[in-house]
C-alpha cells in the first residue's frame, strides 16, 4: 500500500488529538413527460456527452435558463417565475459541469418567446448559440391559489432539437421540490445518470456548549431541526440505510451516544459514529488506557481496533468489509485502513490527517490534512489530491449519494458555513449563502432522493 507524506504537525500526540478532538465537539409521482420524453439519443454525436470522469479542467457546458413564462398566453405568473430558474441554474452550477449564462443576451425575437412551450415550433437556436449556450431551458407555470403547476423543456442547441419535457402539479410549497427533481432529470438526460438534488444532508448548529442537529438538502435554502438538548451541545451527526440518524451528545458530565433518538452508550467521552451499510453503527468510546472504536447492537458493544492509543471517526467501505479511521498508533494522527476488527495499515503518514470518509462507490477515501484542507486518495494509496488550499479551514468531507459531489465546512468568508464542491474539487460553493446560523461537521445521506412527482 503506497503511503504518501504530508509535512508533520506539530505537538502531535494522543492527548494532543482527544483535547483537539473533545475541543471541537465544544467549540465547533411524475406526471407524464411531454415533448420527447426521456433521456436523449446521443448516438449520432457522442461528442455531447458530458464525461462526469473528466477530472478538474474538463470543459464545462453552457445552459441558458429563461424566466418562466405563464402557461396560457395572457396568464399571470408569481415570484416563481423568476426564483425557479434562478435555484435551477444554482443546482446545476453546484455540479461543476455547467456554466449558466444569461438569457438576456439572446438575439431570439419576442415573438418567439413561447416557441417551444406551446407545442408547435421551436426555439431561435442560432439566436442561443450565438451567444454560446449549448443548452437550453424554457418553462412555463401556473398558480392558482396553493396549486402549481410547471412545465419544464430543455433543448440541444447545437443539435437544433428538444430533449425531454416534464409536467409537474402539487401544492405551491413544493415548487423547490418540483425543480430539484427536473435538475434530476436533466443530469440524467445529460450525462447518463440522475442527480441527488433533494437528498439530506445533516449538520451541527448553534454556539458552543449548546449545538444542535439539523437537517437540510442540495438544492435547499434552509435547515429544519432534527435534535437540541439543553444538558450540552449535540454534535458529529451522521445518517445511515434507511435514513438512520446518530451522533454524540454531552448530558452535564457525561457523553452519550444517540442512535434514531435513542442513547445506546453513555460514560466516558464519546467520538464520531458511522454506519456500516448493513445498519450497524459503531463510535469510538474513550477507556483508561486508550480510545478505541467499536460496533453497537442495541446496548452491546463489540471491540474493533486493538493497537492503543486513539483510534476514531470509523468510516465504512460500502461493502462493509474494511474501516477507515484516524489513528495515532504510529505517534502522528494519520489515516488507517483495516479489515472490520484487523489490524490496521497506515494510508497517509507523515503528518496530521483526520476525517476519513469512503466514497459510495469505494472508488476514494476523502480526509482532511493538517487540519486545513480537504483531500481524496483511493484505497490503495494511490490518487493522492488536495481539493481545497488557501481558503480557510476545511473539515468534515463527505461524499453525496452518487459520489460526483462532496460537502464539507468551511470558514473561508469569516464564519463556518457549509460548501459543496464536485468530487473533483472545482465548483467550490456555500451550500446555503443566506443561512445564518453557524454550519459545522456535515455529513450526506446515502439515500438518493425519492420521486414526489
Amino acid at each position: 500500500m503506497a503511503n504518501h507524506y504530508f509535512r508533520p504537525a506539530s505537538g502531535s500526540g494522543a492527548f494532543r488529538l482527544l483535547a483537539l478532538l473533545v475541543f471541537g465537539l465544544l467549540a465547533a409521482a411524475a406526471s407524464p413527460a411531454w415533448g420527447q420524453a426521456g433521456p436523449a439519443d446521443f448516438s449520432d454525436n457522442p461528442s455531447v456527452y458530458i464525461d462526469i470522469n473528466r477530472g478538474a479542467g474538463g470543459r464545462k457546458y453552457n445552459i441558458a435558463i429563461t424566466d418562466l413564462l405563464p402557461l396560457a398566453a395572457g396568464g399571470r405568473v408569481d415570484r416563481n417565475a423568476a426564483y425557479l430558474p434562478d435555484r435551477l441554474g444554482k443546482n446545476l452550477a453546484m455540479t461543476g459541469l455547467f456554466n449558466t449564462i444569461d438569457p438576456r443576451a439572446s438575439l431570439e425575437p419576442e415573438a418567439l418567446k413561447r416557441a417551444g412551450l406551446d407545442g408547435g415550433g421551436l426555439p431561435d437556436f442560432p439566436s442561443w448559440s450565438k451567444i454560446g449556450a449549448d443548452f437550453l431551458v424554457k418553462g412555463a407555470m401556473s398558480a392558482s391559489g396553493s396549486r402549481l403547476t410547471l412545465e419544464m423543456r430543455l433543448f440541444d442547441v447545437g443539435l437544433g432539437r428538444p430533449i425531454f419535457g416534464k409536467r409537474y402539479a402539487g401544492p405551491a410549497k413544493d415548487a423547490r421540490k418540483m425543480i430539484n427533481q427536473f435538475t434530476n432529470s436533466v443530469l440524467e438526460a445529460i450525462t447518463g445518470i440522475p442527480g441527488v438534488f433533494g437528498s439530506e444532508i445533516i449538520f451541527a448548529s448553534g454556539d458552543p456548549s449548546v449545538k444542535d442537529i439539523m437537517l437540510t438538502e442540495l438544492g435547499g435554502d434552509d435547515a429544519v431541526l432534527v435534535a437540541g438538548h439543553r444538558g450540552g451541545p449535540s454534535t458529529q451527526p451522521t445518517i445511515g440505510p434507511g435514513g438512520r440518524k446518530a451522533w454524540v451528545r454531552r448530558n452535564n458530565k457525561v457523553w452519550e451516544l444517540v442512535v434514531d433518538g435513542r442513547v445506546v452508550s453513555s460514560g466516558d467521552t464519546h467520538l464520531s459514529p458511522g454506519f456500516k451499510s448493513d445498519g450497524t453503527v459503531a463510535a469510538a468510546v474513550s477507556g483508561p488506557q486508550s480510545t478505541d472504536i467499536y460496533s453497537f447492537a442495541g446496548r452491546n458493544k463489540t471491540r474493533l481496533t486493538f493497537a492503543g492509543g486513539i483510534n476514531v471517526s470509523p468510516s465504512f467501505s460500502p461493502d462493509g468489509s474494511r474501516m477507515a479511521y484516524a489513528s495515532d498508533q504510529g505517534g502522528v494522527v494519520s489515516i488507517y485502513v483495516a479489515p472490520v476488527g484487523g489490524a490496521g495499515q497506515p494510508l497517509v503518514t507523515g503528518g496530521k490527517a483526520t476525517d476519513p470518509v469512503w466514497s459510495p462507490t469505494g472508488e476514494y477515501i476523502a480526509f482532511v490534512s493538517r487540519e486545513t484542507d480537504v483531500c481524496i486518495i483511493r484505497p490503495d494509496g494511490t490518487g493522492l489530491r488536495q481539493l481545497t488550499g488557501g481558503q480557510g479551514t476545511n473539515q468534515r468531507p463527505s461524499f453525496s449519494p452518487d459520489g460526483r459531489m462532496i460537502v464539507f465546512s468551511s470558514t473561508r468568508n469569516g464564519r463556518a458555513q457549509l460548501f459543496v464542491m464536485a468530487a473533483n474539487g472545482d465548483s467550490q460553493q456555500p451550500l446555503m449563502p443566506d443561512y445564518r446560523p453557524p454550519q459545522e461537521q456535515p455529513y450526506w445521506s446515502p439515500l438518493r432522493p425519492a420521486l414526489a412527482y
